[in-house]
């Protein structure tokens, strides 16, 4: 079979102060972020979230061989385990470095003949209409200025009824109610340094903690329910996820202590108290 290329073109202009900051610091900094998948610790969200998502595509039900499109697809780690269940698609990324790394682990895993790797911008396609079976978008939206346009874009690409996973940073998050004193406080010079080293002490890893000098934005579950809606999306279900015994950085500090609680804690999805999960995630159908 012909072994399909990875786009690795010029890296895609940015506009809106967040979305800049973001996609220089994903550019710069792919390292650390790569290191999360490896290390784990009680306050890391990308492994929950993870399989979450990979839970709700196997719910899809979805033809062996149909086509997914994995927007902000980092180092490939998703659609790896895509390809593991049978399907083929694209990672698309805004990060050089990000699309290096997978497609260099889809040709280690030999997957590069269904799974192809592309530079762009989750705000401007570059696939026709109606090119793919399903759709998934993790930490992406967050770091946009606004929702419109990412989500205009996925409702184009979609075959009628195709299937997308959005994963939203709730406002309302236990884990992560202290992100803005946290933003603050890492202005101070020397905390950041600080903050790295404490982090590579109690969970190991070399790179320490995340540096971002940028502030995500957070949804309200209704209305990130009101906004597929919006864009066409419907028979929508829902997930939380990210439920700590402590509010991050402490979480992370006393992760050796907590992981094993933590994990326990996602039955709280199934309570009233489900509001507080920390992500927030959507599997709709594009009723079109």
């Amino acid at each position: 079979m012909k072994r399909k290329s990875s786009r690795i073109l010029e890296e895609p202009p940015v506009t809106g102060e967040l979305k800049e900051r973001a996609l220089k610091y994903f550019r710069e900094k792919a390292s650390i972020y790569n290191e999360r998948y490896n290390v784990r610790a009680a306050g890391d969200l990308l492994w929950v979230r993870h399989e979450a998502v990979l839970q709700f595509v196997r719910d899809w039900n979805l033809p062996a061989g149909a086509r997914v499109l994995d927007l902000g697809c980092g180092p490939g780690v998703m659609t790896r385990h895509l390809a593991r269940l049978g399907y083929s698609g694209v990672g698309l990324d805004a990060s050089r470095p990000m699309i290096e790394d997978c497609t260099k682990s889809a040709e280690d895993e030999g997957i590069s003949h269904s799974w192809s790797y592309h530079l762009g911008d989750v705000e401007s396609l570059p696939f026709p209409d109606d090119s793919f079976d399903g759709a998934i978008c993790m930490g992406v939206i967050d770091y946009l200025s606004s929702d419109d346009k990412l989500l205009s874009e996925v409702a184009r690409v979609l075959k009628p009824g195709g299937r997308f996973v959005l994963c939203f940073t709730n406002k309302f998050g236990y884990a992560v109610s202290l992100s803005m004193p946290l933003y603050l406080l890492k202005k101070i010079p020397g905390v950041k340094s600080i903050a790295s080293r404490l982090r590579s002490f109690f969970v190991g890893g070399k790179n320490g903690a995340m540096e971002f000098n940028f502030l995500p934005r957070k949804h309200r579950p209704r209305v990130a329910r009101e906004l597929m809606e919006r864009h066409g999306f419907g028979a929508m279900k829902d997930r939380y996820v990210h439920f700590t015994l402590l509010p991050a950085p402490f979480c992370i500090l006393t992760s050796k202590l907590t992981m094993g609680i933590d994990k326990k804690l996602s039955v709280l999805d199934r309570t009233p108290i489900r509001i507080l999960g920390s992500c927030y995630i959507l599997s709709n159908r594009l009723e079109r």
